[in-house]
């Protein structure tokens, strides 16, 4: 079976006899050398007689993508991984149940699905919440029945490959946001595949939506999507206090009802003084997540913390932490797609041996606008 994979740093040619390869690319991540390539591997063996089956399913992708959260764990693999060794990578993916466990009720040999990552609780005692695997790549995968969602043939692959992780987070925030009509919400890294997420999510509420960028390169693009106003800042510090656009804004409209912030490390400090008096900011993310790992130093916006707290208590903040998000979650924004109230932004699809165009796309393009798919032929 196939497998998209980053190599150890120090990787000479693996000798293994079950392993195949096709190539080894190599990109630079943060001045970081990566090595990747498309490696096969043995096929599983799945007994679906076996009793520690009964409830598992055999599923082989057709396409994956990655996320942020991927970007740390490349980084671990190339730096901590053994010599002469690799690790498939991986968090999104759409494939077809090819096997089913004696006891499986709801799935079928034939269905496409998606992966389901509903959290803080997976539905079934015992079995993990959260996203199943970081090795989502893999050209054929077990899962429990109830870490994965049946999707309909409208969805297409390519969208598919890239819905489960945006769709249940942004759902969920929006859910806990509930924003009342007229709101004013502000969302900040409104390129991060998060925001974009959380864009196209808020689009069925009447709603004021307003959108942080580093670039205008796609200020088109976004106000198509609903953005009342892109904001164009500055990547330094206090740069959306000292923009004078969004403070008046702020000032215009008394503060912001609502905000999200894919990484309260930017922006938590600033934007709680911009919000109207109780008013919710919500978060799912930490942008700090490999820094010291790669030796670069990062100095967080938001490091005042008596400041912030200052600013939430006399003004009725709240301040809502958010992971991923329920089955429902998920499930609604499928609705939502099928509906026509919900578009996913694919930027491009990547195919065969692709792997080094397909991570620089993902994580190097400064010019990318939604997700990067990788398709197996």
């Amino acid at each position: 079976m196939k497998n998209v994979a980053i190599y150890a740093n120090k990787i000479n040619q693996l000798k293994n006899p079950i392993y195949g390869f096709n190539g080894i690319d190599s990109i630079d991540m943060n001045d970081v050398p990566i090595f990747c390539g498309l490696v096969e591997t043995k096929d599983i063996q799945f007994d679906k007689n076996s009793l520690q089956n009964q409830f598992k399913v055999l599923v082989k992708k057709t396409a994956f993508s990655c996320n942020y959260r991927d970007k740390a764990i490349i980084f671990e693999a190339t730096i901590k991984s053994p010599e002469d060794s690799f690790f498939v990578v991986g968090s999104d993916f759409v494939g077809e149940v090819v096997d089913i466990g004696s006891e499986v009720i709801g799935l079928k040999i034939g269905d496409r699905v998606i992966a389901n990552n509903a959290y803080p609780e997976s539905g079934v005692p015992g079995v993990i919440a959260g996203i199943p695997s970081n090795s989502e790549s893999k050209e054929y995968q077990v899962f429990h029945q109830v870490k994965l969602m049946k999707i309909p043939r409208q969805i297409p692959d390519e969208v598919a490959a890239a819905f489960s992780i945006g769709a249940q987070t942004s759902y969920s925030i929006v859910r806990k946001l509930n924003p009342t009509k007229g709101a004013n919400i502000l969302v900040t890294a409104a390129k991060s595949n998060t925001s974009l997420f959380v864009i196209n999510a808020l689009k069925k509420y009447d709603v004021n939506i307003y959108a942080t960028t580093t670039s205008k390169l796609f200020e088109d693009e976004l106000k198509a999507l609903g953005v009342k106003e892109v904001i164009l800042v500055d990547s330094k510090a206090n740069s959306l206090l000292e923009n004078q656009s969004i403070q008046k804004i702020a000032a215009k409209t008394g503060g912001f009802n609502c905000v999200f912030d894919p990484f309260f490390d930017l922006y938590l400090e600033q934007v709680v003084q911009l919000m109207a008096i109780g008013g919710k900011y919500i978060t799912c993310g930490i942008y700090d997540q490999y820094c010291e790992l790669i030796n670069q130093p990062f100095t967080p916006s938001s490091s005042n913390l008596n400041r912030v707290i200052s600013y939430v208590m006399t003004n009725n903040l709240e301040i809502i932490g958010n992971c991923i998000g329920l089955t429902e979650d998920l499930q609604n924004a499928i609705q939502d797609y099928i509906s026509g109230d919900l578009k996913v932004i694919i930027d491009s699809v990547f195919t065969g041996n692709q792997i080094g165009a397909f991570f620089e796309r993902t994580y190097n393009a400064k010019d990318r606008f939604g997700k990067v798919v990788y398709k197996y032929d």
